[in-house]
């Protein structure tokens, strides 16, 4: 009797074995998984981040930026000088993440500047007032600079209604490792500073010969 009760004992332990092999086998994908969304290789572009260009081209030149940033600022003429080169190919999409002081209430105030509608109008003059954004009312200024209806302009600012987006793009740029501004992605590639146009030029460039062979092969 003492052998069959031992026999039930040791058949027992074996299932409960086996049970918690299959248990960790199973957790070893979700493990995976979960990685693989911690760590991005390139940002995800969302549908408030505004876009400057051909909606539709096939290269995204993905910055992040912080307006009180004067590298920011510098590099401003190399990617309009882009733009204007690649009309069709290229479209500029801008991710705000602050860096400064004071810099989130900047990045809200071009958000409801995009909520009118006139995000890029904004945009540039923050830039050519980067010197200036410190001072009292002058989100206001620049909003009525641009004929904003500052009743919806102010209506915004105080519910921060675009702080989530702003949010997202910190949390992006932590998964990134972003650690400066600006910094650029153009598909996987990316670099920081005020480069050069000409640098922007030579990876555009590759990026566009990459697109276009990949094209013939699929039409092959």
């Amino acid at each position: 009797m003492k052998s069959i009760f031992l026999f039930i004992f040791f058949i027992l332990g074996l299932i409960v074995i086996g049970i918690f092999a299959i248990s960790i086998v199973k957790e070893q994908p979700l493990k995976k998984n979960l990685n693989k969304i911690d760590f991005l290789t390139k940002p995800v572009i969302f549908s408030e981040d505004p876009v400057l260009g051909n909606p539709k081209a096939i290269i995204s030149l993905i910055e992040f930026g912080d307006f009180k940033c004067s590298a920011c600022k510098k590099i401003e003429s190399s990617l309009k000088e882009i733009l204007k080169t690649y009309p069709n190919q290229i479209k500029l999409v801008w991710k705000g993440i602050p860096g400064h002081s004071e810099s989130e209430k900047v990045l809200l105030a071009s958000y409801c500047a995009r909520e009118q509608g006139k995000f890029w109008k904004y945009h540039d003059l923050l830039f050519s007032n980067q010197d200036n954004l410190d001072q009292q009312n002058i989100y206001f200024k620049l909003a009525q600079d641009i004929n904003l209806d500052l009743k919806k302009f102010d209506r915004c600012l105080n519910n921060q209604t675009f702080f989530d987006l702003i949010q997202k793009n910190i949390t992006q740029a932590q998964k990134l490792k972003i650690d400066a501004t600006p910094y650029f992605f153009i598909n996987e590639k990316k670099f920081s500073g005020a480069i050069s146009f000409e640098k922007f030029r030579i990876i555009i460039e590759e990026e566009i010969r990459n697109n276009n062979q990949h094209f013939i092969t699929n039409i092959k």
